[in-house]
């Protein structure tokens, strides 16, 4: 697997900036008015990714569960109509994906040529199904919601028995909302350690508060749904999507965020280096002293500012001979000195 790869000429991994997907999911309702207004405001933010779902409520739902094929059936599209929100994101400069939940719409991810896989957190313990899905060629983003780590072997085996080489993997908590106290985002470094691949985190939360965390922990890949209607019966995406009102700025915070994360060298920061003269400190006299007088510790003090021997020098100074008189509290420099 490796460690960095390309998604529509979008490198992930490594150190390029995080691939922020806005998951629209089904929030559009079978609306393509809508779908069109979700594609706009994920561009307007910024996101690198729109995604959203292609199903067939028949070949993904049980008949014993009818009240759940009969709410998810009218929420659909057409591939034309995808197609439509495909070519919207092509002129938006912005990647289209999707998740298929069945074989029947495994040609759909073929005939919009989408970038990569999205694999959601319900394939779990399904690897014939990731199998079949890596067989496209494409590098793969699996999320592991509600995935014990047998599971998540089992689903990266199947990813590389289909041939992926270009995997990612995100930690997921399948709720709506899913509580504080179960985002568990420590399980992104379990992930990076299980497997050498980029790892980042798919959000299910109200507020913006785990993304950041993640972002903080280093995922490099970022999924949160958004939404722009509300209080929608029968749904529950909403309740964990950003929206209209706070979709660009989460991202502006992101991507401070990442800038903050920065190199990781411990070196002084450009912005410090005017301040390094005043805030630090190096040797002035104690006292008055004469031309001639042998240094001793207790003739120099460490005081602001920091434009002469540094406090870390003591050694240039001890013992040397000064070559003039230097006044209370004047700089001893280097230069004084024999």
């Amino acid at each position: 697997m490796k460690q960095s790869f390309s998604i529509g000429g979008r490198r992930v991994g490594g150190d390029a900036p995080l691939l922020f997907i806005a998951e629209a999911g089904v929030s559009h309702f079978g609306d393509m008015k809508l779908a069109l207004e979700l594609v706009h405001m994920a561009a307007e933010a910024k996101a690198d990714v729109f995604k959203t779902q292609f199903y067939d409520v028949d070949a993904m739902i049980a008949s014993r569960a009818a009240d759940w094929k009969e709410r998810l059936r009218p929420r659909n599209l057409t591939l034309d109509q995808f197609a439509e929100l495909k070519a919207l994101c092509d002129a938006k400069a912005m990647l289209f994906m999707s998740t298929a939940h069945s074989e029947s719409r495994i040609p759909w991810l073929e005939k919009l040529d989408v970038p990569a896989i999205k694999v959601g957190s319900g394939e779990r313990n399904n690897p014939a199904f990731l199998e079949r899905l890596a067989r496209l060629g494409k590098p793969m983003i699996v999320s592991t919601g509600m995935h014990e780590e047998a599971d998540v072997h089992e689903s990266v085996m199947a990813c590389r028995r289909g041939g992926c080489s270009e995997l990612a993997l995100l930690h997921c908590v399948t709720s709506y909302p899913a509580p504080p106290a179960d985002i568990n985002l420590r399980a992104m470094d379990r992930l990076a350690a299980m497997y050498d691949v980029p790892v980042g985190y798919s959000d299910h939360t109200e507020d913006f508060l785990a993304v950041l965390g993640a972002v903080a922990r280093g995922a490099k890949v970022i999924e949160k749904h958004v939404t722009i209607l509300r209080n929608v019966p029968n749904a529950q995406d909403w309740k964990v999507s950003a929206g209209p009102e706070n979709l660009a700025q989460l991202v502006r915070d992101i991507r401070r965020l990442e800038a903050m994360l920065g190199h990781g060298r411990k070196e002084p920061a450009p912005s410090e280096v005017p301040g390094m003269a005043w805030a630090t400190k190096s040797y002035v006299a104690a006292r008055a002293l004469p031309a001639g007088h042998v240094l001793v510790d207790d003739d120099l003090i460490a005081k602001r500012p920091g434009d002469g021997v540094p406090a870390n020098r003591i050694a240039d100074l001890r013992g040397r001979r000064l070559a003039r008189p230097v006044e209370a509290d004047a700089p001893v420099r280097l230069a004084d000195i024999v």
